[in-house]
């Protein structure tokens, strides 16, 4: 039987009065069936929160980002969804794995400055779409 190793960030982290915390640690799980990959951050109001993969050799990849609750760019991705029903909380699902799923998924998060009102300040640029991975920097004498 196929199947896809999923390795997640460990535990919690903190920051500060801030914390990140992502479940579960580690998966495995059948090619074929569903999964749910959980993140919640504390201490700190609407932060921009992002789904990222690594494939094995690979470069950090964004999935998803979101600047808000039920504010999420893109909604889907390859056979991946994302929801953010509250503040603080940031879902990755699919309801069918496929073996090119395989990697390590990194929940992350940044604070948006300041605000007035209700409404931010401090605007995020656009990020790339998702379909691009991110580059590393190059080394120059």
């Amino acid at each position: 039987m196929s199947c896809c190793l999923l390795a997640l960030l460990l535990g919690t982290f903190l920051f500060g009065a801030q914390t990140i915390h992502q479940w579960p640690s580690t998966r495995v799980q059948p090619v074929g069936s569903p999964l749910s990959l959980n993140c919640t951050v504390k201490g700190t109001s609407n932060p921009n929160l992002y789904w990222y993969r690594q494939e094995a050799g690979g470069s950090l990849q964004l999935l998803f980002y979101s600047v808000g609750a039920d504010q999420i760019d893109p909604r889907e991705f390859q056979n991946f969804e994302a929801s953010r029903p509250q503040d603080g909380q940031f879902t990755l699902s699919s309801k069918k794995l496929q073996l090119s799923n395989s990697g390590f998924y990194l929940c992350a998060w940044s604070l948006t400055l300041s605000w007035v009102g209700q409404t931010s300040v401090q605007k995020p640029h656009p990020l790339p779409r998702p379909h691009h991975p991110l580059q590393k920097p190059s080394l120059r004498d």
